[in-house]
């Protein structure tokens, strides 16, 4: 190994050593199998990587920082690790229950992208952090600049309010935003891509000259093979049994899938993402009851598709959210639904978006919609998240 790859290598001698002679004679498969294995030990240690930085003021760098529930925070914060990586500027990715609390008042230039879940509850992975920085601990952080992305459901009253909790937290200690935060909605990409955009462009800025003595790391590259959320795997369906009683209002079941060829692997606790499809009978009562075509294709942001597949495959029809019934109620033209819609209403506005669906809203306040501007109000269909119970 050279003196100058050796010089940046964050090892001791002898731990260089051993890696020297693991990595001695292995094939370019066998390469390829360690980088991934230790690209996830490093995750499972809250950094999934990072340019290395060894002797740099801290202020030629960015912290981007995440704390996520189901992964789309963690997916959104590595791409804008990536990115910046990608310049050859100094940054590090950290999960936020493993970041060093006592470097926050170092910080000067960070990068938060957090979800909100349940009932305005932080991410698990980022309930010390949050509850550090609403206490008496928290530093004073003027000469700190950052921005917030927050992630959350707008079927939930309490929609981005730990990304808005925090953003205004910052603020209150004294740091300056150099990107105003974004609220990203269940479409997080809609908000995320322009959010991703200025924080990349204005972090240039803030970073100027990238590191001229370093090669930042190669992105991890995901195989064409691979399955990911907007990828599925096609399970068959093993089993499918009921077991709660015959008397309970739960419908609970025990449901096995075949994963073979997959090359999936999991362990308990984790989640399991299927993407449904809203029932026939559903759709043709939207469809009927706004008198709209549903062979009329509709083009929206790059996809072009009948309005019955819209609402099929595409659109949420079984949950309501709050912008979707604010333009319902400005189309109705009803006081009861602007009521409802009042800062000091939550509770109602709660219950009906837990009670109501899609067809309720349209068949108690009759108005009229496009086929285009439906399909632009409407919640894109996303993944339900199930928890594994069982072990392989």
């Amino acid at each position: 190994m050279s003196n100058a790859a050796s010089a940046i290598i964050p090892l001791a001698e002898p731990r260089r050593e051993l890696l020297a002679r693991l990595v001695d004679g292995l094939d370019a498969a066998a390469l390829n199998w360690l980088s991934g294995y230790a690209a996830g030990l490093a995750e499972q240690a809250g950094t999934v990587a990072s340019v290395p930085v060894t002797g740099l003021a801290v202020s030629r760098r960015l912290t981007v920082l995440y704390g996520s529930q189901t992964g789309n925070a963690r997916r959104m914060a590595e791409r804008l690790f990536h990115d910046v990586q990608a310049t050859g500027l100094a940054v590090r990715l950290v999960r936020a229950d493993a970041y060093p609390l006592r470097e926050l008042a170092d910080e000067r230039l960070l990068a938060l992208v957090i979800s909100t879940h349940g009932d305005g509850d932080p991410p698990d992975d980022a309930r010390g952090f949050v509850e550090f920085l609403a206490g008496t601990r928290a530093p004073k952080l003027p000469e700190l600049r950052y921005t917030v992305l927050g992630l959350g459901d707008s079927s939930y009253p309490k929609f981005c309010s730990i990304g808005r909790a925090i953003d205004a937290r910052l603020a209150e200690l004294g740091a300056a935003r150099f990107v105003e935060r974004a609220d990203a909605d269940v479409d997080f990409e809609t908000a995320a891509k322009p959010w991703l955009a200025r924080a990349l462009a204005e972090a240039r800025e803030a970073l100027k000259t990238p590191l001229a003595t370093v090669t930042p790391l190669r992105p991890h590259v995901v195989p064409a093979t691979a399955w990911s959320r907007e990828r599925p795997f096609a399970a068959a369906v093993l089993a499918n049994q009921r077991i709660s009683g015959r008397g309970s209002a739960k419908d609970i079941r025990h449901i096995e899938l075949a994963l073979e060829g997959s090359g999936l692997s999991y362990e308990p606790g984790d989640a399991l993402g299927l993407w449904p499809r809203n029932p026939p009978e559903l759709v043709d009562a939207v469809l009927a009851i706004l008198r709209l075509d549903g062979e009329r294709v509709v083009e929206h942001e790059g996809a072009r598709l009948p309005l019955r597949e819209w609402m099929t495959a595409r659109r949420e029809l079984t949950r309501l959210s709050r912008p979707f019934v604010t333009q319902h109620a400005a189309r109705a033209h009803s006081t009861e639904l602007q009521h409802v819609l009042a800062p000091e209403r939550s509770a109602d506005l709660a219950v009906l978006l837990r009670t109501q669906q899609v067809i309720d809203l349209l068949r108690a306040y009759p108005a009229d919609w496009t086929a285009e501007e439906l399909v632009a109000a409407l919640r894109p269909l996303t993944p339900r998240l199930y928890s594994i119970a069982s072990s392989r």
